[in-house]
């Protein structure tokens, strides 16, 4: 996915280090919904062995 149209207006970050695959699944889950209730739209997401980026837009008009 390109993120060359999109602009970036900031990043959640989450600690997935010491966390199993459910817990991970959870709290990602949490974090899109809380994001997605602020009319914030996630550009993209990247995944490391210990974290997990969520890649935040510009927020969208009420």
């Amino acid at each position: 996915m390109s993120l060359q149209d999109k602009k970036v207006t900031g990043v959640r970050v989450l600690d997935t280090a010491e966390e199993g695959a459910s817990a991970i699944e959870v709290m990602v889950n949490r974090v899109i919904k809380e994001v997605q209730s602020q009319n914030i739209p996630i550009v993209d997401i990247q995944v490391t062995d210990s974290n997990c980026f969520l890649i935040l837009g510009e927020k969208q008009p009420d």
